[in-house]
């Protein structure tokens, strides 16, 4: 059965796409243009872009014969509503009649019940109207107050209203009652109404069949928090006066707005009786529910840095099933808006020192530049925590001293973000070169290079005060951590760094590297004219062959007989992650981010915890750069 879904990357959207998917029915999930998915990506997952105020590209994404389920909404935001909840609606049915649309499933509001409306109850009531004057075989459901595991459920709202007030605000006497209902709940009603052929024409109220007040409902939460915030009773013309100068003053994520008012202050007498004897089913009660949303198993992450090795990260983290993004850091809060639209859940921090005491947290990605990698690090190692750092960890010499310490109490906590490791292609070579397939090693030849730099240059990687150095220290560790990876480390390392272009930091490194039994080549550039985009190659001379890989395909060279291996060609590192084309760079990042996650669920399980690059691997591969600045600057 194919199952359209409007707002799929909202709190309900999200969990309802992972819920049928799982039930083995085709989505079709509608988000805007710009926003990664925060749903799993299944195989019978597919994600269509479209706008409800664009007719031709509802026209262009919405199936024949399916179900929708309509849950696209503009709570407060005057002009907004309008356009979304009312003008968006009828647009998107006259498509869904052109489609021949078997049922439409409308996700109403009971706040279209209370007496004295807001711009979100009257404009959702409109939005009913439409639906019950189409052509169409519709049914609607009115939700009481929906909550939840997830960045952008109710409880994450209270949770950001505790940090940013001394307070809880209570408006009128907090006595009114609702009927929260947990998103599995609404899920399950929702593929019960899916199935119902003969629904037709039907509202039904959705919610737990005993009443709680807002008093009850958030003395309860607090409770489940730890914290301790009182609850502040504010009257009703109050909150209405401050809702709307918040309003005025143009804020875009209001403490409150006034539809809160009114819809926490006036009753609606949720009756989920009707729903609850005609599907046999039972929503479970508010305690329950709130037993099963803070006993979940989820790893929770906070990412500190949200440029473009954040964004990366993030959206690899996001397709990871298990992981809730709890904390978004960065002093610079232009980036904030930027996230938010990408439809990344979390709370989000100025200073990691906040976010710690905040959340709860498993691990943390820090994704800033180099010099502020290890001062960041030792925060979190403070509080226990799993941690994931940018390449390199170390700035100089000095530094690999004080991680040395660290090393013998936090080994095993910290993956470094080494990406080409999760190559396909160089756990092939890897493969090779561990089992002899070819017989022993004779030599190797490896290079980095790229034509960025023909000139000094500012930013803080061309200040040696603060990215300790150059191409070895900036690209460099990624060679630097292939070698290591496939070699070890050497027992001497001889050659020249030098600045052809750079002022203050290195250009090039032309280095002899000896094993012993085999001596390597490495050179590193990043001033090389012609190559636009990063080019890495790696060449090992066996006694039977000759193996080389340029991050993308594995060669075999036997007696001149060549075999070229293309990524895809190659098993991947885990087995049924998620469907990717191995030729894009994301898998790399996705699979070291899936397997640090992974760790940490090892550890809280209590197994052994088995790294794919631990702090003493680290120390010893960084370590290499430094030697290599030491003997080739003299």
């Amino acid at each position: 059965m194919k199952i359209f879904i409007t707002g799929a990357n909202g709190f309900i959207g999200q969990h309802l796409v992972n819920y049928l998917a799982r039930h083995g029915y085709e989505i079709y999930a509608m988000v805007r243009q710009g926003v990664i998915p925060g749903f799993d990506l299944g195989q019978n997952v597919n994600v269509v872009w479209a706008d409800l105020q664009d007719t031709r590209s509802l026209r262009r994404v919405v199936p024949i014969g399916a179900v929708v389920v309509n849950l696209a909404a503009n709570p407060y935001d005057p002009k907004l509503s309008r356009l979304v909840n009312v003008d968006g609606t009828k647009k998107f049915v006259e498509v869904c009649e052109s489609k021949n649309v078997v049922k439409f499933i409308q996700i109403s509001s009971q706040a279209t019940k209370i007496k004295n409306k807001g711009v979100y109850s009257i404009t959702k009531g409109e939005s009913d109207e439409i639906v019950k004057q189409s052509k169409l075989k519709w049914v609607i459901l009115k939700p009481s107050l929906v909550y939840g595991s997830g960045e952008k459920g109710l409880f994450n709202k209270i949770k950001g209203m505790v940090r940013m007030l001394p307070f809880v605000p209570v408006f009128g006497d907090g006595e009114i009652e609702v009927n929260p209902v947990h998103v599995d709940d609404l899920c399950k009603y929702l593929e019960l109404t899916v199935n119902d052929k003969k629904a037709n024409k039907v509202v039904y109220d959705i919610g737990c069949l005993e009443g709680v007040s807002y008093n009850q409902l958030y003395g309860k939460v607090l409770g489940y928090l730890g914290k301790k915030n009182p609850l502040l009773r504010i009257p009703v013309w109050i909150g209405v006066m401050a809702g709307t100068f918040f309003k005025i003053l143009g804020m875009k994520t209001p403490p409150f707005y006034v539809d809160n008012v009114l819809g926490s202050t006036q009753p609606t007498n949720c009756d989920a009786s009707a729903i609850v004897k005609k599907y046999k089913f039972r929503p479970m009660s508010f305690d329950e529910g709130l037993g099963r949303v803070f006993s979940n198993d989820d790893i929770k992450i906070g990412v500190v840095g949200l440029g473009k090795m954040g964004m990366m990260h993030l959206a690899a983290l996001s397709a990871i099933k298990g992981v809730k993004i709890v904390a978004l850091i960065d002093n610079n809060k232009k980036s904030w808006p930027v996230i938010k639209s990408m439809g990344v859940g979390g709370n989000f921090y100025d200073n990691l020192e906040t976010a710690l005491e905040s959340e709860k947290l498993d691990g943390v990605f820090i994704l800033t530049p180099t010099f502020t990698h290890l001062s960041l690090l030792k925060k979190c190692l403070k509080k226990g925590l799993s941690v994931f750092v940018e390449k390199p960890l170390a700035m100089n010499a000095k530094e690999i001293d004080e991680l040395k310490t660290i090393a013998t109490k936090h080994d095993g906590k910290v993956f470094v973000g080494y990406t080409l490791l999760f190559k396909r292609s160089i756990n092939e070579l890897k493969r090779i070169i561990d089992k002899k397939t070819y017989g022993n090693i004779k030599a190797f030849r490896a290079s980095y290079e790229h034509g960025e730099v023909f000139g000094p240059k500012k930013g803080w990687m061309f200040d040696k005060t603060k990215s300790g150095g150059g191409v070895l220290m900036n690209p460099g560790p990624h060679l630097f951590s292939v070698i290591s990876f496939l070699l070890g480390t050497p027992k001497s390392i001889k050659g020249m760094v030098d600045n052809v272009f750079s002022t203050t930091v290195d250009d090039e490194a032309s280095l002899t590297l000896d094993y012993g039994g085999f001596v390597g080549e490495m050179f590193l550039s990043w001033s090389v004219k012609g190559i636009d985009i990063p080019k890495m190659f790696f060449e090992v001379e066996f006694d039977k062959a000759t193996v080389s890989s340029d991050g993308k395909s594995v060669t075999i060279n036997v007696n001149g007989k060549t075999n070229t291996y293309l990524e895809k060609d190659l098993p991947p590192m885990v087995e049924g992650m998620f469907e990717l084309n191995p030729d894009a760079s994301g898998e790399a990042y996705s699979t070291e981010d899936y397997l640090f996650v992974d760790s940490i669920r090892a550890s809280k399980s209590t197994k052994a915890v088995t790294p794919v690059n631990n702090l003493q691997w680290v120390i010893d591969t960084e370590s290499m750069i430094h030697t290599s600045y030491k003997v080739g600057l003299n």
